[in-house]
């Protein structure tokens, strides 16, 4: 009668439903999308257990660990099609805590069931932005005990921590300051500690050991230290300095994408993996959609822009950069900057140059802002008899000619607009080194097969192209009128249209 109790009472706790939390539809199809991954690499014949980090090492509330906890197991067993022997530790805990309280339980069956090949870690973490989550699976049994056997990498869950979690993102940054006193207490002690468990303990050790030249040693250390989850830059660029001395350049990108990549936070590793040598122009579209805030990050992509300035002079990459350096300009002066640095000299040292090789380029002169911000393409209009005609067309990017480009214009700012396929044929800088496409005057009537297309119309909207690049750009188009005959006649007020429609776009022409 009592085993009977006690197993009605373990099938109730299984069915026990936990504090309802709900996580929204973007939230739920970026895990559906991580387990659809995951089980392309899990053994299917492996018994499989699921397990989060806790409340207190995530610093997130456990109702929501929870939920995402079972919405990760939901999903997997719905990926692999129910063929994953899949075991929610927490779920398994709850029957354990239940079965202690009725002490005639089977507990040779209860560790018999929950006895795994395979622990599938999910390791969340609160940032700015929201909660980022690795998911890692390691071997339980034979001789590959704590051998990855999958991975998710770093994934970013968009939450609004404080309102949907009551999570504080200034606690963090409370964190990260209680971890630097830390490190200042301890580098106080002079020797290695033998037995390091912290942030603290470990970044002094592995400073200490790399001081020493003892290479693998400290890089162990740093990989600790790393796997804790603080955005301090410093640590991981030390790391592959050690890393590229003992494994060479090629061995290092190895080394971090097998060893480090998926157990540090998601900035470091686009860090880590841009100063390997990964195309900064794969971070530009991010920056532009504001999806990279993370202002180190953005300090190393500037300064390696400019290290090849041909390829990324473009107006894409421009306005990227603008923004890139509007966020490291904010975070430096109010002192952000330099909190994601273990040594604030050579933090600021960093964020003070990339402000200043901004700041400077852009007290250059008008052209440099337009260039970086606002327009590379230029219409000037010309006078005649019948009055201003649109006369040169420009676009002082590296163009992609393969592609279409279009301007858009209209006879009046009440009118509706025209937007023109421009002939290619005619680009005055066709296979010429610098990619810029211009169709002068010359070569206008040409355009309209003798309709004089360019004549009457007093407003320009834009300019459509592709750059060499790859990347698609709607441009407003800056506006010039060449110097005329003022003796001559002209329709009343057509200088002033042409010069109001192009509003803050209008450039003086000499």
């Amino acid at each position: 009668m009592i085993r009977l109790m006690a197993k009605n009472l373990l099938f109730s706790a299984l069915l026990v439903m936990v504090p309802v939390f709900t996580l929204a539809d973007e939230v739920t199809d970026v895990v559906n999308d991580v387990a659809a991954k995951l089980v392309q690499q899990l053994p299917m014949d492996k018994k499989i257990a699921l397990k989060s980090l806790s409340p207190d090492e995530t610093g997130l509330p456990e109702d929501f660990l929870r939920k995402l906890t079972s919405d990760l197991e939901a999903a997997l067993l719905t990926a692999s099609d129910f063929e994953i022997n899949l075991a929610n530790r927490a779920t398994m805990e709850d029957v354990w805590q239940e079965a202690v309280e009725f002490n005639n339980a089977d507990f040779d069956e209860l560790f018999k069931s929950a006895n795994a090949d395979v622990m599938l870690m999910m390791s969340p973490r609160a940032i700015s932005t929201g909660v980022e989550i690795a998911i890692t699976a390691y071997s339980l049994t034979g001789d590959n005990v704590g051998k990855i056997l999958a991975s998710s990498g770093s994934v970013l869950l968009t939450i609004d921590l404080q309102a949907n979690l009551g999570v504080d993102v200034n606690d963090l940054n409370k964190q990260m300051a209680q971890v630097l006193a830390e490190i200042e207490k301890v580098g106080q002690t002079g020797g290695v500690i033998s037995n390091p468990n912290t942030y603290a303990e470990f970044y002094h050790n592995a400073r200490l050991l790399q001081q020493r030249g003892e290479v693998d040693l400290a890089m162990r250390n740093y990989e600790q230290a790393l796997a804790e989850g603080y955005l301090f830059v410093d640590p991981l660029l030390d790391l592959l300095d050690l890393a590229n001395a003992r494994y060479g350049e090629a061995g290092t990108k190895k080394y971090f994408e097998k060893k480090i990549k998926d157990n540090i936070p998601r900035e470091l590793v686009d860090l880590g993996s841009l100063v390997l040598g990964s195309d900064p122009m794969d971070l530009v579209q991010p920056i532009l959609d504001k999806e990279i805030t993370f202002s180190p990050l953005l300090s190393t992509w500037i300064q390696q822009t400019y290290m090849d300035w041909n390829r990324f002079d473009t107006l894409t990459v421009g306005k990227a950069r603008t923004i890139a350096a509007q966020l490291i300009s904010a975070d430096y002066k109010s002192g952000k900057f330099q909190t994601f640095y273990v040594d604030k000299i050579r933090g600021a040292t960093i964020g003070e140059s990339a402000t200043q090789t901004y700041d400077s380029m852009m007290a250059s002169g008008q052209m440099m802002i337009d260039w970086s911000t606002t327009s590379r393409a230029k219409v000037l209009y010309y006078s005649g008899r019948a009055g201003f005609f649109i006369g040169d067309v420009s676009i002082q990017d590296k163009v992609d000619a393969s592609f279409e480009i279009e301007l858009c214009y209209s006879k009046s700012s009440n009118d509706q607009r025209i937007c023109k396929k421009l002939n290619r044929d005619l680009n005055t800088f066709k296979n010429h080194e610098t990619g810029w496409f211009s169709i002068n005057y010359v070569n206008m009537s040409v355009l309209g097969n003798g309709d004089s297309w360019n004549f009457g119309h007093e407003c320009i909207h834009s300019i459509r192209y592709t750059d060499r690049n790859g990347f698609k750009v709607n441009s407003p188009v800056l506006v010039g009128v060449v110097d005329y005959d003022k003796s001559e006649k002209y329709p009343v007020n057509s200088l002033d249209n042409i010069i109001d429609c192009a509003g803050p776009y209008y450039r003086q022409t000499n």
